[in-house]
């Protein structure tokens, strides 16, 4: 594999891991969020709990492989 940018041959591929929180809109905040949250909380306590607890799908996480030139540094994703 050779680098984009200086076209040397010393690239190494590593395995990088991201993760992403998903939010709310600010739009959501305006019309539901200020009231749902501390309802949320105050009506149903112990199953917000255990749902925050075990991490219930606000994360996303991606996998990715990146070449990175050891020459010049650049980094891009590598394609198999």
């Amino acid at each position: 594999m050779t680098c984009p940018k200086c076209q040397s041959e010393n690239v190494s591929i590593q395995i990088v891991t991201e993760t992403k929180n998903k939010h709310h809109s600010v739009l959501w905040w305006v019309f539901v969020g200020w009231w749902w949250v501390p309802f949320k909380w105050i009506g149903f306590f112990w199953i917000a709990f255990w749902v925050k607890l075990l991490g219930h799908g606000r994360q996303k996480t991606v996998t990715k492989r990146m070449a990175v030139c050891q020459k010049c540094g650049y980094s891009w994703e590598a394609k198999a």
